[in-house]
């Protein structure tokens, strides 16, 4: 009997406007082979997603709900004003378990996602985060929100990339967040672990971008 158990904090599912794509029998048969015992999956940037991501997290939560391994989160634009409101509402509702946000793929601000985070800290559900060392992307960025937010469980996607010292330094500030290590060299993740410990570091995959083998 295995005493501790996988979680893959970070899949996509659907098919992307580049080209990658990734179907739910895949999503199993990775956590098969792997022995992921559970993952948290949202939706990709697909074409058709709505403005705020509703066909997709449609997708998404249906597909979640009928395999109790995994576990779906909504993605949403915070650009898409009341909309995005109203798709926290009904994604909630349908049973998701937390957000997804993007700030490189939907082109959103820091600021602009101020309205709709404050009505996911009043949800209660934890967020997963695209950080790097882009644009809006920043850890550094965010941490006003982080700030004033200390009831939301942020998980920092990617773990800073190139910003990687930055996200460990905005980290140790704040006790709510988590760094997650998909797209992050051995070396970096050794480092993050190193400076936070394994208490506030979970596991990702960024399947189908990257793999749960790397």
């Amino acid at each position: 009997m295995r005493l501790n158990r996988t979680v893959d904090f970070h899949i996509h599912l659907g098919r992307s406007r580049d080209g990658a794509r990734l179907t739910i029998y895949e999503i199993e048969k990775a956590m098969e082979v792997f022995r992921i015992d559970q993952a948290v999956v949202f939706g990709i940037d697909e074409a058709q997603a709505g403005p705020t991501y509703e066909r997709t997290n449609q997708k998404v939560l249906k597909a979640t709900a009928l395999n109790a391994r995994l576990i779906g989160f909504m993605r949403l634009n915070p650009r898409a004003g009341e909309k995005a409101l109203g798709e926290l509402t009904r994604g909630r509702r349908a049973g998701a378990r937390g957000v997804k946000l993007h700030p490189r793929s939907e082109g959103f601000s820091p600021k602009q996602a101020e309205d709709l985070i404050a009505e996911i800290e009043k949800e209660r559900l934890p967020v997963v985060l695209h950080t790097s060392h882009e644009i809006n992307c920043r850890p550094l960025s965010w941490e006003k929100i982080f700030r004033r937010h200390p009831r939301i469980p942020f998980v920092l996607a990617h773990g800073g990339k190139d910003a990687f010292e930055e996200a460990v330094a905005v980290a140790r500030r704040h006790p709510h967040l988590w760094l997650e290590t998909s797209a992050l060299s051995y070396w970096r993740t050794g480092v993050i672990l190193k400076a936070l410990s394994a208490s506030r570091v979970v596991f990702g995959s960024d399947l189908p971008y990257s793999h749960p083998a790397v």
